[in-house]
């Protein structure tokens, strides 16, 4: 029984060291740019700190997210959190992960496919 748990330990802090860490958008739609280019914008989102700035103010302060986000059809209360996590005041990439996730798996297939719809592409940032 003891081994048992040590193993059942062992699987969740494993399970836990290798989940998402974060999110990231990337911007298809400039066709200049190679689609696996390392110059294509990208951002992590909820963080101000990774990725092109440009393409934050387009997405947050432009309020092109929230566009997106109301094309989903998602419940109000799931699109007001995962637009704190990725544009509000307290914004960071460990919250919209838990909000990504939060969602059962057809609201993700959903929110991915609007934004694929809009010209990106939302990709895990590996553990």
């Amino acid at each position: 029984m003891k081994r048992l748990l040590v193993l059942l330990g062992g699987i969740f802090i494993l399970a836990l060291a290798c989940a998402p860490k974060a999110l990231y958008l990337l911007d298809v739609t400039e066709p200049i740019i190679p689609p696996d280019s390392p110059q294509r914008p990208w951002i992590m989102i909820g963080s101000r700190n990774w990725g092109s700035s440009k393409l934050y103010r387009k997405l947050c302060i432009k309020g092109e997210f929230r566009q997106i986000l109301a094309k989903t059809h998602l419940p109000k209360k799931d699109q007001k959190t995962l637009w704190e996590a990725a544009c509000g005041k307290e914004s960071s990439s460990a919250d919209f992960v838990k909000a990504y996730y939060s969602l059962d798996e057809g609201l993700r297939i959903n929110l991915r496919e609007t934004l694929e719809n809009h010209g990106y592409i939302l990709n895990e940032f590996p553990c």
